[in-house]
């Protein structure tokens, strides 16, 4: 028998009743036992006909059995195995470090996302075109609706939808279009193709009364996340939103929020991150189902010390999901330029935050990138694909204020071991490091490295030479010998400054 990776989807493949049973319940599931009984139970779901799948991504090398659990007779007891070995891949992100996110092999993920809300839905060559040419520019997570969106700037809609209609003339939730949800699953593993993190949106608040699709039922928007969940979770790449711009459906309780949340979360037995993002109000990121804080807010980047009090309210990781947007329409949200988006994800990113990029420039139909995808127009993406490559050869798993009391700096990093400064307007630059509260300490005689990073002309450049701590202090440490760093270019700039081991 050969053996299959880990992080890898298993499918297995049953055949069911010829009366096909409901899909807004869970027709079968399936129980995955290890050598060592560690045990994992995944739900099923309908395809289509009599066709029934399980899909399982292993995390785990050796043996595992399996036994499949249904009322349906000709679901259950089925039973096999088989050999997991080596991996596929970093396996699902999930929060780490308290702030941030790493793979389940404990690579870090550093979030730089996209989005196009009504990617899903667009025909060819737009919908292949979208995710080369977001790994192209180097993003890495991309936000996208399942359900359509109407209102402005959408100028396309699709025919495909995803449930039947019942005699009433109302969705059917029992009744999956099998074809919508393969296009789905199709979507997620072109995003995992290119190296991207597929963040679906499960709801939106954007029907306009045009499908009717934010007029479902508690019940029938369980169904529908029982059913998603079970397609979607073997997947590596999947992250759950559960709806964008929440707050827009005022006659949902937040109760009826918290209530779906926990369920997606029971379902998915894999464990992908989780969240809800707002328009006007915020969420209450404290609920256990939430694992990260998705916040719109456009004002949290404009200026340091913002953003960070996130991290202290939720002690989540933080992922700004929208900050305005770079482009040309009149919307306040929407006509940012390319340098005032990138100064705000600079801001973002030494706040200990994350922050997603949209584009809204009007395209010749009249929609825009961020409703509807495809080629990149803006000046940021190069510069944000650039800030994403710092990020990953940080030796550290992420960024922390180092003295979130009172660092004029306000200085990211870990404590002794690396930092990140952005100083958006200096000429020059003195070394200085901030004291952390936490770690450890500067110690007169530690050795540090510097880069200067031009963060719009993306260049990383060393300054030569070697500095030591002389002058160290309560909240502060100095390398009083060394004379002031010179940024010669246009900027904005940023340091990077990681401890080494002096020379014997």
């Amino acid at each position: 028998m050969a053996s299959h990776p880990m992080y890898s989807p298993v499918e297995l493949a049953f055949t069911g009743p010829s009366d096909p049973l409901p899909a807004d319940r869970v027709p079968l599931r399936v129980r995955f036992v290890t050598e060592d009984a560690t045990e994992i139970v995944v739900p099923g779901f309908w395809d289509g006909g009599d066709r029934y799948l399980v899909r399982f991504a292993p995390e785990r090398e050796g043996r595992w059995q399996w036994v499949s659990e249904s009322e349906s007779a000709p679901l259950a007891g089925q039973e096999g195995a088989f050999d997991v070995a080596g991996a596929s891949g970093h396996g699902p992100v999930r929060p780490a470090h308290t702030f941030h996110f790493a793979h389940a092999d404990g690579t870090p993920f550093r979030p730089v996302g996209a989005t196009a809300y009504n990617w899903l839905h667009q025909d060819e060559p737009l919908f292949s075109e979208t995710p080369a040419a977001l790994a192209e520019a180097g993003f890495n997570k991309f936000r996208f609706m399942v359900f359509p969106q109407a209102g402005g700037h959408v100028e396309h809609f699709p025919t495909l939808l995803p449930f039947e209609k019942d005699a009433d003339g109302g969705w059917d939730v029992s009744r999956p279009v099998v074809a919508f949800f393969r296009r789905l699953d199709d979507a997620v593993r072109l995003l995992g193709a290119h190296g991207i993190e597929a963040d679906v949106l499960l709801l939106n608040s954007y029907d306009g009364g045009r499908f009717g699709l934010d007029g479902l039922t508690e019940e029938q928007d369980a169904a529908y996340l029982r059913y998603v969940a079970a397609r979607l979770s073997a997947f590596p790449n999947v992250w759950w939103s559960l709806c964008n711009e929440f707050d827009i459906l005022t006659d949902r309780p937040a109760e009826r929020w918290d209530r779906l949340g926990s369920l997606l979360a029971a379902e998915d037995p894999h464990d992908h991150p989780r969240s809800i993002h707002n328009w006007m109000e915020l969420h209450d990121h404290n609920q256990p189902w939430v694992t990260h804080a998705s916040i719109q807010n456009g004002d949290a980047t404009l200026a340091f010390g913002r953003a960070s009090l996130y991290r202290d309210a939720y002690r989540k990781p933080i992922v700004l999901d929208e900050i305005k947007y770079e482009g040309d329409i009149a919307d306040r949200w929407g006509h940012l330029t390319g340098p005032e988006l990138v100064h705000q994800f600079w801001i973002a990113t030494v706040s200990g935050c994350y922050a997603s990029h949209g584009e809204s420039f009007t395209l010749p139909n009249g929609s825009l990138h961020m409703v509807q995808g495809g080629p990149l127009q803006g000046e940021s993406p190069a510069r944000l694909g650039f800030l994403r490559a710092i990020l990953d050869d940080l030796v550290i798993p992420g960024l922390d204020p180092i003295d979130k009391w009172d660092d004029p700096a306000y200085v990211a990093g870990h404590p002794r071991r690396q930092y990140l400064q952005y100083v958006p307007d200096a000429a020059t630059w003195t070394f200085r490091l901030p004291q952390g509260n936490k770690g450890e300490r500067l110690e007169v005689g530690d050795v540090f490295e510097v880069d200067v990073i031009d963060t719009w002309n993306m260049t990383v450049s060393s300054v030569g030479g070697r500095f030591a701590l002389t002058d160290v202090h309560r909240n502060e440490a100095f390398a009083a010998d060394a004379a002031p760093v010179e940024l010669v270019g246009a900027g904005p700039f940023a340091l990077r400054i990681t401890r080494v081991e002096p020379a014997m």
